[in-house]
């Protein structure tokens, strides 16, 4: 099964279809300009540009280790040691001449004329002469320890492709390439709407309420998969409240909570059609989470109908969230790990099921905490295994779901 085209309407869509769909109609969304940040505020940033080397890296012939820099040994086998040469001295003119050595620091130019770097403890220095020492197996070699210009990159090389996240050695790279600012993809911000009368937010609920898990949590979770300000509203199972609080939102991203089944109190899916928006996934085969629907909003919105029991409503926003929002951003979506089960996990025949696991020695163990309502597992859990539908034997290596936190 192909994955819809944004636009399309496809029912109980395949999981793996679902996330290509998310993707896509995310990123179909109009993006705001790149913002340009330096590099002390850019982590966890998108980059919105390719970014290439300015210069060769390193620009000059260089030291990788203390020691000596050295030309070709003198008739007696030794160098007469001459002036130190440290990182960010400018480099010298004065070529090394046979049996002439002088001590350089990691990093630092070698200077024209350098055969190789001899490793300080290679050497010992007696009466201004170094010589071998006897830690060295052998004489130094051309090229040894010297790191040549270019080593690493050439002017004009890529170094960073568009999409990536700025991790913090990626933004190490950029500076050693010289690069005080970076363009990042604008930040997306999201309004999270929690639905439903049956909620309290304080305290043990009464018999018949729920205390609302999800409106203190989801916001912590969609700031983690990349949103920026999340405007959090709560509304009651009303079709009029759901059409009104929903038209009030503005966020490019509207994430709601619960009714977005086909029950008698379940209001989103009248809402996005009274919005004048079109679905493009109306549930997907996986368990828990299968009411979970994907809309697209007028003004090129996108709105992610989750379901109102909490452990699925975590494991869709996860699952689908993550996607829309790598569309949105211009990201590239992260791969989904593996890992192999070390007991059997079993799955409808015809969905796929997102387990929340114990990473064991031996492999993924099922929690046994699994019910869409509940949470315990998940909050146990060192993975989320997606185990294909029909369910798999101890063993089988399955795809894992990156989990944000």
């Amino acid at each position: 099964m192909t994955a819809p085209l944004v636009g399309s309407h496809a029912t109980n869509i395949g999981w793996a279809d679902a996330r290509n769909a998310a993707f896509a109609l995310g990123a179909a969304v109009p993006r705001r300009p790149a913002d340009v940040v330096p590099l002390a505020e850019a982590a966890g940033r998108v980059l919105a540009h390719d970014v290439f080397a300015l210069s060769a890296m390193p620009r000059l012939d260089a030291s990788a280790m203390d020691g000596w820099a050295v030309a070709e040994p003198g008739a007696d086998g030794g160098w007469t040691v001459g002036k130190s040469v440290l990182a960010g001295d400018v480099p010298a003119i004065t070529t090394l001449a046979q049996g002439e050595a002088r001590p350089i620091a990691t990093g630092a130019p070698v200077p024209p004329g350098t055969v190789a770097v001899l490793r300080s403890e290679h050497g010992d220095v007696v009466g201004g002469t170094l010589r071998l020492g006897p830690l060295a197996t052998r004489s130094p070699r051309p090229g040894d320890h010297v790191r040549p210009a270019g080593e690493e990159a050439l002017r004009g090389d890529p170094l960073l492709r568009a999409g990536l996240p700025l991790t913090p050695p990626r933004i190490a790279l950029c500076a050693a390439a010289g690069y005080d600012h970076l363009a990042v993809a604008a930040a997306v911000a999201g309004d999270l709407l929690v639905l439903g009368d049956e909620l309290v937010d304080e305290g043990e609920p009464r018999p018949g309420a729920v205390r609302d898990a999800l409106g203190p949590s989801l916001p912590g979770v969609l700031r983690s998969v990349g949103l920026g300000i999340v405007r959090h509203a709560r509304c009651p199972d009303d079709a009029r409240a759901t059409l009104a609080a929903l038209a009030a939102t503005e966020a490019p991203l509207v994430v709601t909570t619960g009714g977005s089944a086909r029950g008698p109190a379940d209001f989103v899916r009248g809402a996005i059609s009274g919005l004048g928006g079109r679905l493009v996934v109306d549930g997907v085969a996986m368990r828990p989470g299968h009411p979970v629907m994907v809309a697209s909003l007028p003004g090129g919105r996108v709105l992610l109908a989750l379901p109102g029991n909490p452990l699925a409503a975590m494991l869709c926003l996860v699952g689908l969230g993550t996607p829309i929002v790598d569309g949105m951003l211009g990201r590239r979506s992260a791969r989904l790990g593996r890992a192999e089960l070390a007991a059997e996990a079993f799955a409808p025949a015809a969905s796929v099921r997102l387990m929340p696991c114990e990473e064991t020695d031996d492999g993924l163990v099922p929690l046994r905490w699994q019910g869409s309502g509940m949470l315990r597992g998940l909050a146990a859990a060192d993975a989320v295994a997606v185990i294909p539908a029909g369910g798999a034997p101890a063993g089988t290596s399955v795809p894992v779901l990156p989990l944000p936190w």
